[in-house]
């Protein structure tokens, strides 16, 4: 386009143009109607919490429970946050996906901490809590909001499975790696800069593939155009420039 523009040619610049637009516009709508559809998927699969407030009854989704929010559980829910229960009718939740238990825990309100700290003890042995992500399977109760999101059991568990490792190489450590280690372990850094902005280093792998694609017949339409000129001695008139944008055009299409 912008060659296209340098020789005047403004109506092949014109062109290449509206096809870009078109294309930028086209992939937008498509990417917006896409997570249009997500967010909806994810609001039907949203859980539902009953929280008791301001004297009433609410159904409102799992991520809006805050800490202080009294939630009322039953038999057959998912509970949404860590509750400190205070009533509890035959109460029995599935917790197998925080202690491995495989038997439901009978929840009791009535333990004593007094020779112990509660926060100290472990989650299998506080009774009077209901976690995150756990299933009541038998009876019903009421509890106080303490945790929520990221501070639960569940959240905990989930932050120390996302911990990022630096890759081999990166350090910048003279005395662990020697001498070269800062230019090397910056250059590497550098690249992975670079890769991470390209696209080629992060996303899923139809993503990097397609950047990878996109960028060989970029380096192709390059070439070609090098070609011509070269082929003309590098004597560019407008003639010859156009032929090289619709030889790079017919490589990229």
């Amino acid at each position: 386009m912008a060659l296209s523009y340098g020789v005047q040619d403004f109506i092949e610049g014109g062109v290449i143009t509206a096809v870009i637009l078109l294309n930028i516009s086209i992939g937008f709508y498509q990417e917006f109607n896409a997570e249009k559809k997500m967010d909806a998927l994810r609001a039907l699969s949203s859980p539902i919490a009953s929280v008791l407030r301001n004297g009433n009854i609410e159904s409102v989704p799992s991520p809006e429970v805050v800490p202080g929010d009294i939630v009322i559980i039953k038999t057959g829910d998912t509970i949404p946050a860590d509750l400190r229960l205070f009533d509890v009718m035959n109460l029995e939740c599935d917790e197998k996906i925080l202690t491995g238990e495989a038997v439901p825990v009978a929840k009791d309100i009535d333990i004593d901490f007094s020779d112990r700290q509660e926060l100290e003890t472990g989650v299998g042995d506080r009774l009077n809590m209901a976690y995150s992500s756990s299933t009541v399977t038998k009876g019903r109760g009421r509890g106080v909001v303490v945790f929520t999101g990221m501070q639960t059991e569940i959240g905990r568990i989930a932050a120390s499975m996302q911990g990022k490792k630096r890759k081999e190489g990166r350090s910048m450590s003279r005395k662990k790696h020697g001498n070269f280690q800062p230019a090397k372990g910056a250059a590497l850094r550098t690249w992975d800069g670079i890769g991470k902005f390209l696209g080629l280093t992060e996303g899923t792998p139809l993503q990097i593939k397609l950047s990878k694609l996109a960028y060989v017949l970029f380096g192709l339409a390059i070439l070609l155009a090098v070609i011509v000129f070269g082929v003309n001695r590098f004597v560019v008139t407008n003639e010859i420039a156009v032929y090289a944008i619709s030889s790079g055009r017919c490589d990229l299409g």
